[in-house]
């Protein structure tokens, strides 16, 4: 189950390191990592609910008033997501962000 989860894990981190506006901050990760969005991760994550995703959590909830942590996301990759949940995040994602 480890090594599925980090192997999934590292097909989400080549999706979103292939979007330009995406910066993957953790070298070293298990199964989430934190990726830096040119926009406010609290707004990325409400459009792409509205489109049925579950992006992950802006870190700015779990350190309020930090202005500094207001584009940083923590995603993940499990065994419960498939391939084509993958791409469907990655497409998503580029398409809010553009």
């Amino acid at each position: 189950l480890a090594r599925i989860n980090h192997a999934n894990a590292v097909k989400l981190k080549k999706q979103l390191s292939a979007i330009a506006a995406v910066e993957v901050l953790n070298k070293a990760y298990f199964n989430e990592f934190t990726v830096r969005l040119p926009k406010p991760a609290h707004d990325v994550v409400e459009a792409l609910a509205a489109r049925g995703i579950i992006a992950g959590l802006p870190v700015s909830r779990l350190e309020p008033g930090k202005a500094d942590l207001a584009n940083l996301l923590v995603v993940a990759s499990t065994e419960i997501n498939t391939d084509e949940d993958r791409a469907a995040f990655a497409a998503a994602l580029k398409e809010v962000l553009a």
